[in-house]
């Protein structure tokens, strides 16, 4: 009974702080989600996940990859709902990316665009384009492939400015090494795992195309790795191994084919001592995650293809993320 009265009162003190945090100096406070967006159950996924703040906010969700057209609608939106400050929240794997660079131009906190301009643009419905692009070059499948936004050109190059915004703009980080990313993996390979100490544990992110970024993803990962490590210590005996890799659909073929041959070596090689568990490390469920199978294929691995969504700790993510955004500021 004691902790039950317990948990109720640190649920009540932990909304009263929420509540005390936007309204903070009496401003209206509007959240901005940044997500990739998918088929409908991939944007379904990231609606759910918002679903919480919209007892404390206005919400708006802008799918995309920097998407001007969806962030400045979304924008538009919040500035009509009186908002004179907007929390965005981008609900992607990693800061290392020419996607959150270009979001921090588009948003006016980067002074010039730090990539080449890049605008995808899947339509209202933003449905992926294709599960992995050197598949669907390799089916001819065309029709799969996306399309360049066209709103602007120079010189034919697609071009963007930064948006139209009144409002004050926090910008906060990805989901990078959150303790919450760590949780909701940790829980995934436990669901698997009966010997841990000769199990090896294999993270397998999405990754960027180009190599700096890559780096720092498989650092971010590692971090990851650390977390989970920790966590499984607490319980009993540590796992053998835990690898960080990126599987890097978007590279050159040559580096594709790179990264599937390194993931299918990790694979072979730590099952020869052990078991080995596959974990994918991905917001939601929609298509990459089957890649990886495809790549496996013939090997021996545990794998429950679980993704960060539907987990309810992304919600608390995205809770703690605009918490500490607003107290800062």
């Amino acid at each position: 009974m004691k902790k039950t009265a317990c948990f109720v009162i640190t649920l009540i003190v932990s909304a009263c702080a929420f509540i005390s945090a936007s309204n903070k100096n009496d401003e209206k406070t509007g959240i901005l989600i940044l997500a990739h967006g998918g088929k409908a159950n991939w944007n379904q996924a990231v609606y759910d996940a918002a679903e919480p703040l919209r007892s404390y906010y206005p919400v708006e969700i802008a799918f995309g990859m920097a998407n001007p057209r969806t962030m400045q609608a979304g924008i538009d939106n919040l500035e009509k709902q009186g908002v004179s400050k907007i929390v965005v929240v981008p609900l992607f794997i990693s800061s290392y990316s020419f996607i959150i660079r270009q979001n921090e131009y588009l948003l006016g906190i980067r002074k010039e665009l730090a990539d080449p301009p890049f605008v995808m643009d899947h339509g209202d419905g933003m449905e992926q384009a294709s599960d992995n692009k050197h598949e669907a070059m390799e089916s001819n499948d065309h029709q799969k492939m996306p399309s360049m936004a066209t709103a602007q050109h120079e010189g034919g190059m697609a071009t963007i400015k930064p948006l139209n915004i009144n409002a004050q703009i926090i910008l906060t980080k990805p989901l990078d090494d959150s303790q919450y990313v760590a949780d909701i993996l940790y829980k995934h390979i436990a669901e698997l795992s009966l010997n841990p100490d000769v199990e090896t544990v294999i993270i397998v992110g999405h990754g960027p195309e180009g190599e700096s970024d890559n780096r720092n993803w498989i650092l971010t990962i590692e971090r990851l790795a650390d977390r989970i490590q920790e966590l499984q210590l607490k319980k009993g005996p540590g796992f053998r191994m835990i690898f960080s890799v990126t599987v890097r659909d978007d590279a050159s073929k040559e580096i594709y084919d790179q990264a599937k041959e390194n993931l299918r070596s990790l694979v072979r090689q730590a099952g020869v001592e052990g078991d080995v568990i596959v974990v994918p490390l991905l917001l939601s469920q929609g298509g990459i995650e089957k890649g990886i199978i495809t790549r496996l294929e013939g090997l021996d691995y545990k794998w429950n293809g679980k993704t960060l969504l539907p987990e309810l700790g992304i919600s608390g993510f995205l809770e703690n993320t605009i918490r500490d955004a607003l107290r800062t500021r």
